[in-house]
């Protein structure tokens, strides 16, 4: 039996961390549709495609119409759902870490209530090297400990197991399922094992399995040590077997519609859902990295200062409800005029320029930040963190000013007369405290980048620590933003860009950093690696996992104006690595290229002979798809270089390819155009396609098969001896699969193992002249 489990996020966000899943595999078609997945690429050269998954669910009592209020997942049935799909395979026993062997993972408390704690421990073992040890709170029952069973079979009756150590004067013990739909029988004995029990029969596919007491409240750091935790079908407990559950993740992404369709009078819905990719195709185009890195760190506001030279007002992107920065006159004359400089040299975009008459005649920026804006920076006494870039060639000026509305509390930051930063604050309208910070002249014409925190008093130029304005007092009820002069004083004259403010905000030294180098030159020499994280938190993704070591440094994309996922790509073709969305959990994974150098045969994800393919589908080609053998290269700021093998165009002719990646040498785009020469300009033959029934084979053989992902790689044995040799090995590019009753089909999307081989010195397999002694890129 296909042990099977469907879930949907209602009322949650695929984003969300903490999503309590509903189970909804009872209603989901296996018989006759089934559960169709996609996965990765074609083939090693193409683009990876967003995953999708689609099945059919019965609708007969309208529970995935949307609008229906008669539902009971109303009123959540919503587009974009999160949804995963999971095959569990066992032994006999469904708990995943049954003895606690070397973790507690798939155990974790339920936050309502919690006990004091949960951990490993060896005082009281019965099989293996731990048990889990749980100290109860003073709360409800102590609190709950739990773990999530998946796969078990609807209408099937399952018995829970356990064996528990209850010291003296400590409360019993006790499982339930689910918060108490079915509950089992207390322990009786202490200081020894003693094995508990819990009989129910499944109504669906996935169960939380809870260990908690029956005592209303017991004794803070009461105790029980739990061991060889067992569940398996039946009505009584069996042997314990210590072979955990393995639950394989097959999908995870978000549903794209609910459709209501009928076939004759029967209900379905034929859901399509799509993975993570879609979340970053439907992201907006990006603003230049400088923006997008102030934004990450929430400013209540933020005027980057960018709008066209016929603008009059500058606006906020916090988000906060801040006003416009409005143009102000002191006295008379003066100028400031947009789009007429460059700001930072990365962002690409141009700034404020102001030019008075005098340091009190002339034009300055004013807004009002508002209510939120006054309340977070208001009583009791908080701190603001604020930040400018900024050009001048004249001192003694007042760069911004942030003010109360009675004008009682004022936080200024300007240059004094040997152009070294100022921070002034004025508390109670009569105290007035300057303090100058670094000794560095700044009004040199240079664009800088400042950073003044009150929490830290520590003021940064140009991403470095330049000092501490100890002596600031605090401030409340700061609602105003002046701009280029304070109330009129102190006119600034030069440039000002991206100035932001952080009420009750703390700005980490790392923050700063990143400022700084997002505008000075858009992270020009950070790797791959870093680069790729960086794009997917601009997207709201905090999770890229990293697979590899070999990683280049890139060149600046400081600009933006594409989408994050189209400036992922870009990283991902520089690298000449793999980008793709995980298929358990909110996240992508990148992998560099020397994953997939010379695969390890201890390391291979599983092995098939011939005869257990489904043979119809397994052929070698030897064509010219993927042949290249002149590319054209090309880099942003660099040369455009033509590269060619000889060999390759004689015996095909042309086959040319364009590369615009974004190294940061000539030699490095090079390095990667001579690399697709070496692999491409003449393919040796290979399978691209191998199926396989998973399900009808060795468990440990179904497991191998599940577990295999992009870019794992396999042998096929025992191929006939028409075949170019016995057996290939072969890297997972993709995947369809096919989940149904008793059948999980797998078609792996392939390629040669052997195309991404490097030279190992007196190696004999890779280093064989002429054929393996290709230098790794």
């Amino acid at each position: 039996m296909t042990r099977l489990t469907v879930q949907t996020g209602f009322d949650y966000k695929v984003t969300s961390s903490d999503i309590v899943w509903t189970d909804i595999t009872q209603f989901v078609d296996v018989g006759s549709a089934g559960i169709s997945i996609t996965r990765g690429a074609s083939d090693e050269v193409s683009e990876i495609q967003p995953g999708t998954c689609t099945l059919t669910l019965s609708n007969s009592d309208g529970r995935f119409t949307p609008g229906n209020p008669s539902s009971p997942y109303s009123p959540n049935v919503l587009k974009n759902t999160p949804l995963r799909v999971l095959v569990t395979t066992v032994a006999k026993n469904f708990v995943q870490n049954p003895t606690f062997a070397s973790s507690s993972s798939q155990f974790w408390v339920d936050g309502s209530p919690a006990p004091i704690s949960y951990f490993l421990d060896t005082a009281h073992v019965r099989t293996g090297t731990h048990a889990l040890l749980i100290n109860w709170a003073n709360v409800t029952n102590g609190g709950i400990v739990q773990t999530e069973l998946f796969g078990l079979t609807i209408g099937r009756q399952y018995t829970a197991s356990a064996y528990v150590w209850v010291p003296t004067g400590d409360p019993a013990v006790r499982m339930q399922i689910d918060g108490g739909t079915a509950v089992g029988a207390l322990s009786t004995l202490n200081n020894t094992f003693q094995r508990i029990t819990l009989t129910w029969t499944a109504t669906k596919a996935s169960y939380l399995l809870q260990f908690t007491t029956a005592t209303a409240l017991p004794v803070a750091g009461d105790q029980v040590w739990v061991d060889d935790v067992q569940v398996e079908e039946g009505a009584s407990a069996t042997t314990f077997d210590s072979a955990e559950a393995v639950v394989h993740s097959r999908f995870y992404g978000m549903v794209n519609e609910w459709p209501l369709d009928w076939e004759g009078l029967y209900a379905t819905t034929t859901v399509t859902c799509t993975d993570l990719f879609k979340w970053l195709s439907r992201q907006p185009t990006l603003q230049p990295m400088l923006v997008q890195e102030i934004l990450l760190d929430e400013p209540s506001a933020y005027y980057p200062l960018s709008e066209p030279d016929t603008s009059t007002s500058a606006g906020d992107l916090s988000g906060t409800g801040a006003g416009p920065l409005v143009i102000t006159q002191a006295g008379a004359g003066g100028t400031l005029a947009f789009g007429g400089a460059d700001g930072p040299p990365a962002d690409g975009l141009t700034c404020v320029t102001v030019t008075p008459s005098t340091a009190t005649a002339g034009k300055y920026m004013v807004a009002d930040l508002g209510a939120d804006f006054m309340d977070s920076s208001g009583t009791p006494f908080t701190y603001t963190y604020v930040e400018a870039w900024f050009s001048t060639s004249t001192a003694s000026r007042t760069l911004l000013a942030l003010r109360s509305t009675d004008g009682q509390y004022v936080l200024t930051l300007g240059l004094n007369a040997s152009g070294f930063i100022t921070v002034t604050g004025v508390a109670d309208g009569s105290v007035l405290t300057s303090q100058t910070v670094g000794a560095a002249n700044l009004a040199d014409g240079k664009m800088h980048h400042v950073t003044y925190g009150q929490q830290t008093d520590a003021v940064y130029v140009d991403g470095v620590l330049v000092g501490n304005a100890t002596l600031i007092p605090a401030m409340a009820d700061l609602r105003y933003l002046h701009v280029g002069g304070n109330n009129g004083a102190g006119l600034w004259s030069g440039t000002i860009a991206h100035v932001a403010a952080y009420p009750a905000h703390v700005l980490a030294s790392s923050e700063l950093s990143d400022h700084y180098e997002a505008g000075v030159d858009g992270y020009t020499g950070e790797t791959a690696d870093v680069r790729m994280a960086r794009l997917a938190s601009y997207a709201g993704v905090d999770s890229v996992t990293i697979v590899g070591s070999t990683f280049d440094p890139v060149a600046s994309q400081g600009e933006g104006g594409q989408t994050a996922r189209e400036m992922m790509r870009t990283v991902e073709a520089t690298e000449g690595g793999k980008l793709f969305a995980e298929r358990d959990f909110f996240g992508f994974a990148f992998q560099s290229r020397d994953v997939r150098y010379n695969p390890d045969p201890s390391t291979e994800t599983f092995t098939v002979s011939y005869p257990d393919l489904e043979r119809d589908s397994v052929h070698f080609d030897d064509d010219d798809q993927k042949l290249v053998n002149i590319v054209i290269a090309s880099r942003p700021g660099g040369a455009t270089q033509r590269f060619k093998n000889d060999h390759s165009l004689v015996a095909y002719g042309p086959y040319e390819q364009q590369l615009d990646i974004i190294k940061t040498t000539d030699n490095k785009v090079a390095d990667a155009a001579n690399w697709i020469l070496s692999r491409f300009a003449d393919p040796e033959s290979e399978v691209r396609e191998v199926s396989i029934d998973a399900y009808s084979l060795a468990r440990a053989d179904y497991r191998a098969i599940l577990d295999a992902g992009i870019s794992s790689f396999f042998t096929v044995t025992n191929l006939p001896s028409q075949a170019p040799s016995s057996e290939i090995t072969c890297v997972v590019e993709g995947y369809t699969e096919t989940i149904k009753q008793a059948s999980h089909v797998l078609g792996f999307h392939c390629s040669r193992a052997d195309t991404d081989s490097v030279w190992v010195l007196d190696d004999t397999t890779y280093s064989v002249l002429g054929s393996t002694t290709r230098l790794a890129y």
